[in-house]
């Protein structure tokens, strides 16, 4: 499996515009070319991969504070995911949408999926916030992210 995506094809250029002008960003080349990046990512990359595959994508290597703040300002508009692993390294991925609001990361390749929905989780998860709210803690947002290895890790 490449760490490294594909580079980004052209008809995604007009979706990834799209994307950054109706979450109020600015459409700049780096914005564009991040977001794309991301979004034909096999798993979550690190500052370092993405510097790695825009340079491929582009043949010219891009400014690395320009690309920080571009996915500073990609998880701020929810428009990707930025995780810190065991290793303490944030990774980026483009945001995960899963109708329960609970992922799985595979704690090897860092990839996140989307749990299937159960009918008794939002029961766990409201008696979890009933016991946090008696010690105190107001929580605003509950999901639950499972961590272990995936299929193609473990096989």
């Amino acid at each position: 499996m490449s760490l490294h995506p594909k580079p980004p094809i052209a008809a995604t250029a007009l979706d990834s515009e799209t994307l950054l002008r109706s979450s109020g960003l600015r459409v700049t080349r780096a914005a564009q070319t991040v977001l794309e990046l991301l979004e034909h990512a096999s798993q979550p990359l690190t500052h370092d991969d993405v510097v790695a595959a825009y340079t491929t994508a582009t043949g010219e290597a891009p400014d690395r504070v320009t690309v920080y703040r571009v996915l500073d300002r990609l998880v701020e508009a929810g428009l990707c995911d930025r995780r810190v692993g065991a290793d303490r390294v944030n990774r980026f991925s483009r945001h995960v949408e899963a109708a329960s609001g609970n992922i799985f990361e595979c704690d090897q390749c860092h990839k996140v999926l989307a749990l299937p929905s159960d009918p008794e989780l939002p029961k766990v998860m409201s008696r979890l916030g009933r016991e946090l709210r008696k010690q105190g803690i107001d929580t605003r947002h509950t999901a639950l992210t499972l961590h272990g290895t995936c299929g193609d890790c473990r096989g």
